[in-house]
């Protein structure tokens, strides 16, 4: 009879096996950076954990690397896409943060700390800025690194925005944490709508824009009379977009926004790629190595056809029927 085994055990070799994935799982970070070596490890803490599951994280590593009586705090978040990235981006910001690239670089620093965002990756550095190349490096080893395009919807937002402020929305637990004042029935993401929140103004008149970018025309249309039901909102829809303006501090700055919120479509054609295809010095090759082959293959048929009647005759055989049966019918018949 198979063996029993009790709670306790199951519960044992349960916790066994789901620690060693898990050590294996958080694994993100090289040993080594150049000559900076890696310490001690664990999870990182997201800065706001359920909005970061919305964002599509899926494992982090926090650890501290030493070098020549050095350290510095590197800490890497990993997520379902760039966009999910890009969001935590937005948010692990310092406040006083400044651009250090160059666009479409995602990189914010201080005088202590350096965020950068890379494809489905966000690395937090605290006391450090890395160089390129150990960037490069971290990059290179990140396991299930994957690069995708960054949202469009950044690019709509007006100029003058307010420096750090963009928050990126995906979904009910982000919309709730940086635009309350809108429910998810108002913003409806049953039909996969992106929005964004930035910050218009100076200190104590400030004006909140929140833009919603749907799949269709006619979804931003359907939801712009729920978006005028807000209170304190003013709303507009330019193609695809529904922008709103939360608690502006005048209607005369919710209008100045509104009106540079505009939708530009965009098409894009596939230009072709000329390949060896397309060289004809390369098709005139492909015709000439075409006919020595098949040249070969009928020398060499020849061969084995003349090969085999040798082989026959030498074997004994009569050769019955191989000669030529001449009718001589080609001159005059005498009667």
């Amino acid at each position: 009879m198979p063996r029993r085994l009790t709670r306790k055990r199951v519960f044992t070799r349960v916790s066994f096996f789901t620690l060693i994935a898990a050590s294996v799982h958080a694994a993100i970070l090289p040993d080594t950076i150049g000559q900076w070596q890696k310490g001690a490890t664990g999870p990182a803490k997201p800065v706001n954990a359920k909005v970061w599951q919305e964002y599509g994280l899926q494992d982090s590593e926090s650890t501290t690397y030493s070098n020549a009586g050095k350290t510095a705090g590197v800490t890497a978040y990993r997520f379902n896409d760039a966009t999910g990235a890009l969001a935590a981006y937005d948010q692990a910001r310092p406040a006083d943060a400044k651009p250090c690239g160059t666009p479409p670089s995602l990189c914010a620093s201080n005088a202590a700390d350096e965020v950068d965002a890379v494809g489905n990756y966000v690395f937090i550095f605290s006391n450090y800025h890395p160089k390129p190349e150990e960037l490069n490096h971290l990059v290179g080893e990140a396991p299930r690194y994957s690069q995708s395009p960054l949202p469009t919807l950044p690019k709509y937002l007006p100029a003058g925005v307010e420096a750090n402020s963009e928050r990126y929305i995906e979904g009910p637990d982000s919309l709730s944490a940086f635009a309350p004042q809108i429910s998810p029935s108002t913003a409806a993401f049953h039909f996969n709508p992106e929005a964004e929140v930035a910050k218009y103004g100076t200190p104590g008149k400030e004006s909140t824009l929140v833009l919603f970018n749907y799949p269709t025309m006619e979804m931003a249309r359907n939801r712009l009379p729920e978006f005028q039901k807000v209170p304190g909102a003013v709303v507009k829809r330019s193609g695809p977009l529904v922008a709103v303006v939360l608690n502006p501090s005048s209607p005369d700055d919710a209008e100045r926004i509104l009106s540079r919120v505009k939708y530009q479509a965009e098409v894009t054609q596939s230009e072709h790629v000329p390949t060896a295809k397309d060289n004809p010095v390369n098709l005139f090759w492909n015709i000439i190595i075409l006919c020595l082959i098949l040249a070969g293959i009928c020398l060499l048929g020849g061969l084995m056809v003349g090969g085999l009647r040798l082989i026959f005759q030498r074997g004994g055989a009569s050769g019955d029927g191989d000669d030529m049966i001449s009718l001589h019918i080609s001159g005059p018949r005498s009667l």
